[in-house]
């Protein structure tokens, strides 16, 4: 009898756990991954910021979030054709999109951060206000002497 109670106990122990368990594991993926590296204008790279991926099947959920890397990478594997984007926020409201055109054969990257020519065209139409500026006063002055 004792020996009845503990088989009929044994089997249900063994089948607990061969339904319930499982093991972890992993493999090299064959997909093709996108991977970008985000920066500020200044070059600084966006390090753990929230990133955004959505499809183009859905441009209201993201289809992926996380975080950059120290170094301001996020990769993710996209499973359709069309265009895709990403995007980059910091806590400051700084913001960096990428568009990425995912066909049959390749994937291609529709729009790059140009933020730091942005910068730089800025910084030289500032320089060029000012000194458009100071040479109207000194004709002005020179008109009232």
């Amino acid at each position: 009898m004792i020996a009845k109670i503990i088989l009929g106990l044994a089997m249900i122990v063994s089948l607990y756990s061969t339904s319930y368990a499982h093991g972890t594991g992993y493999r090299q993926s064959s997909l093709n991954a996108v991977a970008l590296e985000f920066t500020y204008s200044t070059g600084e790279a966006m390090s753990y910021r929230e990133a955004k991926v959505f499809s183009p099947s859905d441009e209201k959920f993201a289809y992926q979030s996380g975080r950059t890397d120290e170094y301001g990478r996020f990769a993710f594997v996209p499973n359709t054709k069309g265009e895709w984007r990403v995007i980059v926020r910091d806590e400051e409201g700084h913001q960096c999109e990428a568009k990425i055109d995912v066909n049959d054969d390749e994937v291609h990257v529709v729009s790059e951060n140009l933020q730091g020519m942005e910068l730089t065209v800025r910084a030289v139409l500032g320089v060029s206000l000012m000194f458009n500026i100071a040479l109207l006063i000194r004709r002005r002055q020179n008109a009232h002497q």
